[in-house]
């Protein structure tokens, strides 16, 4: 699957699909022709904290007010794609767990959305579905061989390889954001220590800044801008203060720089990959990381020479997850089994 040529998958050029990125922060829906241009877009706080029950039903309800938009109606979408964090199994539609939404497991999401709104749904990681649409329209399209890591509430990560998007044997990608990176650190949601995540996500920075400073813990981002408490920080925070010198954030910032440095020269070694793309919020944030991340990737990297790998912050940037589901969803609309 996934040829990615320049031809739409139906004849029609200005047929339509939804694109649904699904985050453990934000909730994005948008409108997507087969070129792959983005007509009409609109963010939501994802609130995770309302539980599983009430989530599905804010999405289908959010999804529905997205398609009765007169933008949207003059340009009736024909497939749903759905991109969400964690173990997905594409075929069945079903989330099979989520560190974004620990109270998840096998949950019917695709079907759920299909039957509410009576278009076809097609679920897939979010990563997946970044990496997807970077290769589709976005700062990927003249590689074959490269991953993508999103940067977010947690860490997410594709790959294409050969010019199409791998799934591996369990159907669901890669979990680059589960790489064992530091074997002792700290508790990760999914049970392990160290990994990429606890490192390099917008939820490690706001923690560890919070306990360097002794802040009081508040949930991360759950409230609208306006009305959080003066203690609750964000991700943003953290980059401006770091842009401004604060020690503590910058500190922060290194660290993570010189964790992905770490993780992407592993990649590469073991994958040969011509390319590295950024994307996810906290990819904004790389006049701060990036020097770091790339100094400890031109040290770890021994066997290939940096300057022939590709490292590049996405194109896209947060229209990357709705483009790319909504792409996927077109792909496999006219395919009998999504992973040939």
């Amino acid at each position: 699957m996934n040829s990615f040529s320049n031809r739409p998958p139906w004849s029609a050029r200005t047929a339509t699909a939804l694109g649904i990125d699904l985050g453990g922060t934000r909730l994005k829906i948008g409108l997507v022709e087969s070129t792959g241009r983005l007509l009409l877009m609109k963010k939501f706080p994802t609130r995770v904290q309302v539980g599983r029950e009430a989530l599905i039903k804010r999405i289908i309800g959010l999804t529905a007010s997205f398609l009765n938009d007169p933008r949207c109606a003059a340009h009736p979408p024909r497939v749903i794609g759905l991109g969400a964090a964690g173990l997905i199994d594409i075929r069945k539609g079903v989330v099979e767990i989520s560190p974004n939404f620990p109270d998840w497991q096998q949950v019917p999401l695709g079907r759920r959305l299909q039957d509410a709104l009576g278009i076809t749904t097609f679920l897939d990681n979010d990563a997946n579905a970044v990496t997807f649409g970077e290769k589709w329209a976005g700062a990927g399209q003249d590689l074959q061989h490269f991953a993508c890591l999103t940067l977010g509430t947690g860490v997410g990560g594709g790959l294409i390889l050969g010019g199409r998007l791998w799934y591996g044997s369990h159907g669901s990608g890669p979990e680059i954001g589960h790489m064992t990176i530091k074997p002792r650190g700290e508790r990760c949601r999914c049970g392990n220590r160290g990994c990429l995540e606890t490192l390099a996500s917008a939820t490690w920075l706001v923690q560890n800044y919070k306990k360097i400073k002794n802040i009081e813990q508040i949930e991360y981002e759950t409230a609208p801008p306006a009305t959080r408490p003066q203690a609750t920080l964000t991700a943003k925070d953290l980059f401006h203060l770091a842009r401004q010198g604060e020690p503590h954030s910058l500190r922060l910032f290194k660290q993570m720089g010189e964790a992905l440095g770490l993780a992407l020269a592993n990649l590469v070694h073991l994958l040969s990959l011509e390319g590295i793309i950024l994307g996810g919020g906290l990819s904004r944030a790389a006049t701060i990381f990036l020097p770091y991340l790339e100094k400890e990737f031109k040290k770890r990297l021994t066997l290939i020479s940096p300057e022939r790998v590709h490292l590049r912050i996405s194109s896209l940037q947060e229209k990357s997850g709705v483009i790319g589901a909504a792409g996927l969803a077109l792909e496999r609309a006219g395919r009998r089994n999504p992973l040939n």
